[in-house]
């Protein structure tokens, strides 16, 4: 689970390397996989297309917390990832390095909003 301060990887080619939560855009007070939060980065290479001082969108891929699955499968990642998007919806990165769950897909599908902007990344990659 992800909380307001959790650093986290960034596994796209977007540049970046090391993002920080700093706000959940759920009403939940803890994010999981599939939630977007606004992250700044603290580390990374791009300086092109990143800057320091810029809040981007976050879609979080992985939790370093088990995520139980109705059919018994129980999966956990060594550590939190997420993919990093502009304020405008779009995707930074040109590919994404290690998977993406069906639980991404299922609960930004859901919304029409999601769907629109998340067609490209969500479509082409989900695995498991």
């Amino acid at each position: 689970m992800v909380i307001i301060g959790t650093k986290l990887t960034v596994v796209d080619n977007s540049g970046g390397k090391l993002a920080k939560c700093i706000v959940i855009k759920s009403k939940q007070k803890n994010a999981t996989i599939g939630n977007l939060i606004l992250v700044t980065l603290k580390i990374f290479f791009n300086k092109k297309k990143l800057e320091k001082r810029i809040i981007y969108l976050g879609l979080i891929i992985g939790v370093k917390y088990w995520i139980y699955r109705k059919d018994g499968l129980n999966i956990k990642f060594f550590f939190n990832s997420v993919l990093i998007f502009n304020k405008q919806f779009k995707f930074l990165g040109s590919r994404i390095y290690g998977i993406l769950l069906k639980e991404v897909k299922m609960k930004n599908v859901k919304s029409k909003l999601h769907r629109t902007y998340f067609h490209k990344v969500i479509m082409f990659n989900s695995f498991l």
